[in-house]
Formats: structure tokens, C-alpha cells, sequence
């Protein structure tokens, strides 16, 4: 799912939080909805012996769903970027709503690849640091 925003995030990356916020507030497809509950629709939550598929499905819509109400939102990227910045920290359990066109598990995949590819970049430097020291 992130390669469809990389583009988009990478030109808003760089931006401070402030402005993403300000941005979002300003010029979100959200912001004045007539209904604004539908970002935040019931999750689909698997219950005890459904089917995978059947949960797979509820996923499915829930994703068009947040295709859909994002879609032609002009600052959906700058939304996702501020929502990950903002939920960065907060466990998986804390995500929710329909932000920046995705689902909170989206947004959660997202974060977590985030975090490795920091994690990654430190090893790597540290192991850089140990041989240029040796």
C-alpha cells in the first residue's frame, strides 16, 4: 500500500508537522463534511470461527471506503504523512479512523516499515562506526 503514496510523501516528507496540520485543517475533504462520522466507520474486527474470507471482505470494503471519502481530497498525502507522524508512537490498538486514504491496519504496515528501515539504517551505521574504528 505505501508505494502508491511514496511519491506524495517523499514532497511532504520535509514539511514540519505544523504546516501538515494547518494544511489538513484548511483544505481537507473532511473538514465541513456533512457527515463526518464516515471516516470513522465501524472496523471490521474478526469474530470467534468467521471465516477468513468474510473478514477479508469487510477489510476490503472498509479500504474502497477510505478510497473513496480520500480520493479527490487535495491534500491526502499530506494527511497520511501527518497521521503517521501522529501515530507513530501509539500502539497498534490506538489507530483508527480513515486517514490520508487508508485504513488504520495500512497506516499500521506503514509505521512498522518505517520503524525497520530506521532500525536497519542504525545497524548499519553503528557497523560502519565499529570497522572505521578498528
Amino acid at each position: 500500500m505505501s508505494h502508491i503514496f511514496a511519491p506524495a510523501l517523499r514532497s511532504v516528507h520535509a514539511q514540519p508537522t505544523s504546516v501538515l496540520a494547518a494544511q489538513v485543517v484548511k483544505r481537507g475533504a473532511c473538514v465541513g463534511a456533512a457527515d463526518p462520522d464516515a471516516w470513522f466507520p465501524p472496523e471490521p474486527m474478526p469474530h470467534g470461527g468467521e471465516p477468513t474470507e468474510a473478514v477479508k471482505a469487510r477489510r476490503a470494503e472498509y479500504e474502497a471506503t477510505a478510497r473513496r471519502l480520500c480520493g479527490d481530497c487535495p491534500v491526502r498525502a499530506e494527511c497520511l504523512e501527518l497521521a503517521l507522524r501522529e501515530e507513530h508512537d501509539l500502539p497498534r490498538t490506538w489507530f483508527h479512523g480513515i486517514r490520508g486514504g487508508t485504513a488504520p491496519w495500512e497506516r499500521q504496515n506503514i509505521v512498522y516499515n518505517r520503524r525497520r528501515t530506521v532500525r536497519r539504517l542504525a545497524a548499519r551505521q553503528a557497523a560502519q562506526s565499529s570497522e572505521a574504528v578498528a
